[in-house]
């Protein structure tokens, strides 16, 4: 049997309603696997069922592979000489100035080691009230560190919101905006946004399958991961649209040191080799004030986490523990 009849299998035996699957190498896509369970089906905003099977585009929310995707535009920032990795926060936006705020660098957002909340406790919130993510980065400016920025490694979506907003100072547009041309459009990601497009989310909504919601998201709120604001809100940490094929894309450019390969045999520098080498190593080794199990075993890039072996969120068994990825709470994954 063939992997992709073997995938196919293992698909069908499982509780998915679809999946997508893709996999390479420098050469680009070899491997590419479609499933859709009998009966499923994608709902648009308006209520209307369309076959999964039929759609031609299948999209995914991908929820926190958003963050290394952002990060790399970061750091590219930085090799471009626009900001410096060690700079204080507060450098850059005036709200942190304020208390253990002030000790916060770019590096510890990159690095989950700013000491920022994962979600901020008015979380549902905000979300309830539309909020912008202009609104959640005000929010975190408001809130008390858990811990003095880089004593502890705690997985932190804040981080990356602020992140966000210090990419928007610096390159005087909007994160979504600057990742379109700086990376998907050269990338050749052209089912990529940082939220879908407003003035085509109509159109686009349906192509994006549906989700299974958590406890704390009820499937009739006007904010949920499969409402139309969350899906056009773009927020760095974990609103990015993709499917498997561009995700393969962007990793088959990362294996080739930064440089894409579009049809006809085009190429375009979409990350300098810097970036993609400092992104895919070892970044928190390099913070003495972290345990050694988080400068080693439980090593994170720059927004890219090292496989963690001895962890429940392991890639796989059978990967080395210095393969590089991420995961979305949707559901998707990722790794090289």
């Amino acid at each position: 049997m063939n992997m992709q009849a073997t995938l196919q299998e293992i698909a069908a035996k499982s509780s998915l309603k679809y999946a997508d699957v893709a996999a390479g190498d420098a050469a680009g896509l070899q491997l590419r696997m479609r499933y859709t369970a009998p009966g499923s089906t994608a709902t648009t905003s308006a209520g209307t069922s369309l076959n999964a099977a039929e759609l031609p585009d299948r999209r995914y929310l991908i929820a926190s592979i958003t963050k290394p995707i952002v990060a790399m535009a970061a750091v590219q920032l930085a090799a471009d000489g626009q900001l410096a990795l060690t700079d204080p926060v507060r450098n850059h936006l005036q709200e942190f100035h304020r208390g253990s705020l002030r000790q916060i660098t770019i590096r510890h957002l990159l690095t989950h080691t700013c000491g920022l909340p994962d979600m901020l406790p008015n979380n549902a919130e905000l979300r309830a009230a539309s909020a912008t993510a202009d609104d959640f980065v005000k929010a975190t400016a408001e809130v008390t560190p858990d811990f003095a920025a880089g004593t502890d490694c705690r997985y932190s979506s804040m981080g990356f919101a602020v992140l966000a907003k210090i990419m928007e100072s610096i390159t005087q547009s909007k994160c979504a905006e600057h990742l379109q041309h700086a990376v998907f459009q050269p990338a050749g990601m052209e089912s990529t946004w940082l939220g879908l497009p407003s003035d085509a989310a109509k159109e686009l909504m349906p192509t994006v399958l549906p989700c299974d919601l958590p406890i704390w998201q009820s499937s009739d709120s006007h904010w949920n991961w499969n409402s139309q604001y969350w899906r056009t809100l773009g927020v760095a940490w974990g609103g990015m649209m993709s499917t498997a094929e561009d995700l393969g894309r962007l990793a088959t450019c990362l294996v080739n040191d930064g440089k894409s390969s579009l049809p006809g045999g085009k190429s375009n520098t979409v990350f300098s080799s810097a970036v993609v080498q400092s992104c895919l190593s070892n970044q928190t080794q390099h913070i003495a004030g972290l345990f050694e199990s988080d400068r080693i075993q439980r090593a994170w890039g720059f927004g890219w986490r090292q496989n963690w072996p001895d962890h429940s969120a392991t890639f796989s068994d059978f990967l080395p523990a210095d393969a590089i990825g991420h995961w979305g709470a949707t559901g998707t994954m990722m790794w090289i």
